[in-house]
C-alpha cells in the first residue's frame, strides 16, 4: 500500500502542477453544458413570418395580432411597395431563408365573414425541414381555431388553405443530406491543411521556410490554395451522390453553388492553417481540427437546431461559423432553387471570414518566423 500511495501522489502532483490538464477535467464540461443546455433546444421561438394582408379589415388585423401575440411567431416586413409585388416578395423571401412562413389574406375576406359565405386564408410554409415545418402547422391550427371560435356562429364559413413550398412531401433527407455535405465539407477543408505547418515543423524543414526569401503571406497562400480543388472535389462527389442516391434535388444553378463552395472551402482551409500554426504537432493539430469544426457546426449553425431558437448570444456567436452562412445557401440553391441575389449577405460574410482567419494566420506565423531568427 505505501507503494501504491506513492504513486498515487506523484500523479496527483502531476496534475497540480499541469493547468492545462485541470482545465480540460473542470472548465470544457462546464462549457459543453453551457453550450449543449442552451443549443440543443425543440422548441420553436421567434419563427419569421411574412404576412399578406390585401383586405386591410378589422377582422384582418385581428388575425394578425392573434399570430403576433403568439410567442413561437415574429412577424417580418416584406417591404413591397406595391400589393400586386407582395406575393414576389413572398417567395424571395422564402427562398432566401427570411422567413419560413407567408399568411396571406385575401381581399374580401372580412365581407365574405359578415355575408356568411365562405372566407378563405392561405399559408404558405417553408418545407424544406419537414420537421419545422409539420410544427408549425400545428402551431398555426391552433391559432386560427382560437380566431374561428371567436367568431360566433360563423366558424364554419372560416377556412384555411395550407401550402408546403420545396418539400410538399415532407421528406427530411432534403433538410439533412445538404447540411451533411456543408458540415463534411468544412471538415475536410479543416483537417487537409491543418497538419501542414504542424508537420513542417515535426520533420525540421518548417526553418526552410522561415528562412525563406518568401513573404508569410506568400506561404501560407501556397500551402492553401493547392487544397482548394481536393476540396471541391470532394463536395462535388458527395452532393452528386446525395443527388442520384438519396434524391437530393440540385433546383438552383451549380455555377452559383461552386462560386459559394468556393468560399466556403477557402474559409475552412484557412481555419485549418491558422489552426496549424498553433498546433505544436500534427496529432494536436488534426484533432484541434475536428473539435473545432465539427462541434460547432452540428450545435450552432441551424444543422439541426433552428437558429432562431437559440438564445440572442449564442445566435451572435452562430455569425461567426461558416457552416452557418454556407447551410443558408446549400439548401437554399439545392431545395429551394435559389439564386446568387437571394445570398449576397452570406457570400460576404463567408468572404469577410476567410480574409480575417487568412490574415490571423499569416500574422501567427510572421511571429514564429521572428521568434526563430
Amino acid at each position: 500500500m505505501r507503494r501504491l500511495r506513492a504513486v498515487m501522489a506523484k500523479e496527483f502532483f502531476h496534475l497540480l502542477r499541469d493547468p492545462r490538464s485541470l482545465s480540460v477535467v473542470f472548465i470544457m464540461p462546464l462549457v459543453q453544458i453551457f453550450i449543449f443546455g442552451y443549443a440543443i433546444s425543440f422548441d420553436l421561438e421567434n419563427i419569421p413570418v411574412a404576412v399578406i394582408d390585401q383586405d386591410h379589415s378589422e377582422p384582418s388585423a385581428r388575425l394578425i395580432r392573434d399570430f403576433e401575440r403568439s410567442t413561437v411567431f415574429v412577424l417580418k416586413p416584406l417591404g413591397g411597395a406595391r400589393r400586386e409585388g407582395d406575393f414576389e416578395a413572398a417567395d424571395w423571401a422564402l427562398r432566401a431563408g427570411r422567413v419560413k412562413q407567408v399568411l396571406v389574406i385575401p381581399a374580401g375576406f372580412a365581407g365574405r365573414i359578415r355575408q356568411g359565405r365562405t372566407a378563405e386564408v392561405g399559408l404558405i410554409i417553408d418545407g424544406s425541414d419537414s420537421n419545422v415545418a409539420n410544427r408549425l402547422y400545428q402551431y398555426d391550427q391552433m391559432i386560427i381555431q382560437r380566431f374561428a371560435a371567436g367568431l360566433k356562429g360563423l366558424e364554419d364559413v372560416f377556412q384555411v388553405k395550407t401550402k408546403v413550398y420545396f418539400n410538399p412531401e415532407s421528406r427530411s433527407v432534403f433538410f439533412f443530406v445538404p447540411g451533411l455535405v456543408a458540415i463534411i465539407l468544412l471538415m475536410i477543408s479543416a483537417m487537409l491543411t491543418a497538419s501542414s505547418i504542424a508537420r513542417e515543423r515535426e520533420l525540421g524543414s518548417a526553418e526552410l521556410l522561415f528562412i525563406s526569401p518568401l513573404r508569410s503571406g506568400e506561404i501560407i497562400l501556397g500551402k492553401t490554395l493547392p487544397y482548394v480543388l481536393v476540396a471541391l472535389a470532394t463536395g462535388s462527389f458527395i452532393l452528386f451522390f446525395s443527388h442520384f442516391w438519396f434524391g437530393v434535388p440540385l433546383r438552383g444553378s451549380l455555377l452559383v453553388l461552386l462560386l459559394f463552395a468556393l468560399l466556403f472551402v477557402l474559409t475552412g482551409l484557412s481555419f485549418g492553417v491558422l489552426i496549424s500554426t498553433l498546433a505544436p504537432s500534427q496529432r494536436v493539430a488534426m484533432l484541434g481540427s475536428v473539435l473545432a469544426t465539427l462541434l460547432p457546426s452540428i450545435l450552432l449553425s441551424g444543422f439541426i437546431f433552428p437558429l432562431d431558437s437559440l438564445s440572442a448570444p449564442l445566435r451572435a456567436l452562430s455569425e461567426i461559423i461558416p457552416a452557418t452562412h454556407f447551410l443558408r445557401i446549400i439548401r437554399g440553391v439545392a431545395v429551394k432553387g435559389a439564386d446568387l441575389r437571394h445570398f449576397l449577405k452570406e457570400g460576404a460574410s463567408l468572404a469577410g471570414l476567410s480574409l480575417i482567419t487568412l490574415s490571423l494566420a499569416v500574422m501567427r506565423f510572421t511571429r514564429l518566423r521572428r521568434a526563430r531568427r
